[in-house]
């Protein structure tokens, strides 16, 4: 047989997917998440939104239908969420450098806790206000079984998973990135912050 399956093959992220749907389906939610996590650092937002190529390849699709492969990580992250102390990874050892990512929504929020499992410093700056779009939605799509949440509170428990890695925040305008070996982004606040690599995540 395959060594992999066809779920975690063609998952993007390269999650393992018949890993913590075991877990999940066995109750161990804590060990669940760790492993999402692994591979993707904030999954109760990605959890909603992924087009779940996973349960497109899904095997079980060839007795009855694919498992809810997608649902099932929202499920535990917003259970993760609703603990009140999310699963953190373990922060490499500094490096001494540090990264500058324009843009607080889900991509740069991400990107910020990769950069800090990397042992990099992190500025996460941000014009409207962290959480992306999802910030201004009414209320969040619900999981069954889990806490209800208007989208700023959603928002609000996505960024602080960043912050409590680590990971600063501004909330400026940025209007200007000038290369170098020491990059320099400028604000229209009259902010200027250096870093060895900017990421745009807008």
């Amino acid at each position: 047989g395959d060594c992999q399956g066809p779920c975690k093959l063609n998952c993007p992220a390269h999650t393992d997917c018949q890993g913590y749907v075991g877990l999940i389906a066995n109750g161990e939610y804590d060990a669940a998440i760790k492993l999402i996590k692994n591979k993707i650092p904030l999954p109760a937002s990605i959890g909603r939104v992924c087009p779940h190529p996973c349960e497109t390849h899904c095997r079980r699709a060839l007795v009855e239908e694919p498992l809810s492969i997608a649902f099932l990580k929202a499920f535990a992250a917003d259970n993760d969420l609703a603990s009140g102390n999310p699963y953190a990874p373990e922060i490499a050892e500094s490096t001494g450098k540090k990264v500058a990512i324009v843009g607080g929504g889900p991509a740069g929020l991400t990107a910020a806790v990769y950069g800090l499992r990397a042992g990099k410093s992190v500025l996460v700056i941000e014009k409207n206000g962290f959480g992306g779009q999802i910030a201004y939605s009414p209320k969040v799509e619900n999981i069954p079984g889990t806490i209800s949440i208007s989208g700023t509170e959603f928002a609000d428990k996505l960024t602080e998973q960043a912050m409590n890695l680590g990971a600063d925040v501004e909330l400026e305008t940025v209007i200007r990135v000038e290369n170098g070996e020491t990059k320099k982004v400028y604000t229209e606040e009259g902010g200027c912050y250096e870093a060895k690599a900017v990421i745009l995540a807008v």
